[in-house]
Parts: C-alpha cells; sequence; structure tokens
C-alpha cells in the first residue's frame, strides 16, 4: 500500500514537473516567434529538442518555423521544398491537441502538389512531393487525384519579394478552402467554419496566430488602410461604426486587386467563396466595410527591422 502511495506520489511530482517545464519553453519560444526572430526561435528549438527528448513543444516550433520558411520562400528557391518536408516530419509526432496545425501542414503540402500538378513532364519535386504526403497521411496519392482536385486552386508564378511571395501564399491557400461549408464557431476544414475561424486558419498557415474572434482581430496591432488601398492577403473587416468606435460582425480576406475591381474570399452562410462583382460583395458586404488592416508580418518595414 505504501509502496503504491510512493509510485503515484512520483508520477504525479514527474507530470507536475513535466507540465511546469512545457510551460517554460512554450514561453521562451512562443516570445521569439511572435516578435519575428524566426531564425532565434528555430535555434532554440532545436537546442530544446535535444536537451528534453520527451517534450513535443520544440517539434511544433520546429515546424512552424519551417512552414513559414516555406511560405515566405520563393519556389526556384532550392530549400523551398525542404522546409516544406521539414515542416511535415516535425509534426509527426506531435499529439492530438496539434490536430489543427497538422491539418494545417497537411493542407501545405496538398497546396504545393496542387501547384505543380501540370507541370509537363511530371517533374521530380512533384514526384517527391506525392511520395512524402502518402508516407506521412498513409494515403496513396496519385496523378489522377492531383489533377481532379487542382482545378479549384490557381496557379501562381511565386515573386522573388518576400512579402509578395507571402501575400501570395495566403491567398493561394484560402482557396484551397473555397467550398467548405459554413459552421457556426468552426474552424477548420474538416468541420467547417465561421467568418474568424475560416481567417485564423488561413493566417495560422504561414505562423500568424489570430484569435478566434472578428471583433478582436480588427483590433490587432496592425496598419489600417481604406479599400482602395486593400491588397491581396490583407484582412478585411465588415461592421458599423461612429467617432470614437467600431463594432466588426464579419472578417474576410482581399483575395485579388485589380484596378477598382476588388474580390473578397471570405466564409459567409453559405460557406467559403470568392466574390466580386454581381455577388454578395458588391451587393451588400462592399458597403459595410470598416476598413482593411494590414498585419506586421506583411510589411516591407517588419523585415527591414527583423533582418
Amino acid at each position: 500500500m505504501r509502496t503504491t502511495f510512493l509510485t503515484i506520489t512520483i508520477l504525479l511530482l514527474s507530470t507536475t514537473l513535466s507540465a511546469q517545464k512545457d510551460s517554460k519553453i512554450e514561453k521562451q519560444l512562443s516570445k521569439l516567434f511572435t516578435k519575428g526572430k524566426y531564425e532565434k526561435c528555430h535555434s532554440k528549438a532545436l537546442k530544446l529538442n535535444k536537451k528534453y527528448p520527451k517534450s513535443i513543444i520544440p517539434e511544433y516550433y520546429i515546424s512552424k518555423v519551417a512552414l513559414h520558411r516555406y511560405a515566405t520562400t520563393s519556389i526556384d528557391n532550392k530549400s523551398h521544398y525542404r522546409y516544406l518536408s521539414q515542416a511535415v516530419n516535425y509534426s509527426k509526432r506531435l499529439p492530438d491537441d496539434y490536430n489543427e496545425w497538422k491539418a494545417i501542414i497537411q493542407d501545405s503540402i496538398k497546396g504545393y502538389i496542387y501547384y505543380l500538378h501540370d507541370s509537363i513532364p511530371k517533374s521530380r519535386k512533384l514526384s517527391t512531393a506525392i511520395k512524402l504526403y502518402s508516407k506521412t497521411y498513409s494515403v496513396t496519392l496519385v496523378f489522377s487525384d492531383v489533377e481532379e482536385l487542382a482545378e479549384r486552386v490557381s496557379v501562381y508564378e511565386f515573386s522573388q519579394s518576400t512579402i509578395d511571395s507571402l501575400r501570395m501564399e495566403l491567398v493561394k491557400f484560402a482557396e484551397l478552402q473555397d467550398g467548405i461549408r459554413y459552421k457556426y464557431a468552426g474552424e477548420k476544414p474538416e468541420t467547417g467554419f465561421d467568418c474568424s475561424g475560416f481567417t485564423m486558419y488561413v493566417y495560422g498557415h504561414i505562423g500568424i496566430e489570430l484569435p478566434h474572434n472578428a471583433h478582436k482581430q480588427s483590433n490587432l496591432e496592425g496598419v489600417n488602410k481604406s479599400l482602395d488601398e486593400a491588397a491581396p492577403g490583407d484582412l478585411i473587416f465588415f461592421g458599423s461604426q461612429n467617432e470614437n468606435s467600431h463594432y466588426t460582425v464579419h472578417a474576410g480576406i482581399v483575395h485579388s486587386v485589380y484596378e477598382e475591381d476588388i474580390e473578397v474570399i471570405h466564409c459567409v452562410s453559405g460557406g467559403v467563396s470568392i466574390d466580386g462583382r454581381n455577388s454578395s460583395w458588391e451587393h451588400y458586404w462592399k458597403d459595410k466595410v470598416l476598413f482593411v488592416k494590414t498585419l506586421p508580418t506583411l510589411t516591407e518595414t517588419h523585415y527591414q527591422a527583423r533582418n
């Protein structure tokens, strides 16, 4: 009886100490990542992963930094696929608590495969990516499947500009969710999205964490702009306002801008859709725009200051 009590006490103490250690690691790495110090976050996570091999927190942040690097690197860069592969491999051991992040990773490699689907002849990059996907998720993905699914995805030429590439990656990833159904409080494609769950999920793809609340998102630090200053990838908010405050009822993402024509991708009652002329955007939502917001990560000054 006494031996059993001592064993239980030791286990509880060990669990408490492990939780405290993980909390400390999470605080360190989260602070570095949030401040945009991605290189330091990656280096620190690697050291902590080696020092504390049983903790999954460092592996989560290695995966986050790798996906951010993938999203901000030109597809022509030799390291582009390596970053994606690293993000996938370090997500494997994460428990169910990280299913949302693992889903983002899975959709990211799908997006990469879709992007390469129409290369002629079929490139080695595409074959390698399909093998990684099949091995990681135990799903056989063949070229015919990719070609069928790729019909819903626009293919982009990646810009050499870090910011432009990041914006394009946001829009491209948002397009992958086109047609996903609406669900109140939803925040993942398997079950559906609400408006802020959709923007939170898409921005999470490039490592930017948003609160699951449209009004809170509208109050985040960033540059508020008018509609005629909008750029693809910017957040866009809708609602009512007076001289002193605003109330946000809906959030979306700017999909494209061509002269005075703007398209928005957002999750409404009918699900995720891209709306422009002759749609609910033109007939309803456009008149309710509060402002467009560019988050710090999407500004050149942020990268200049960080580098």
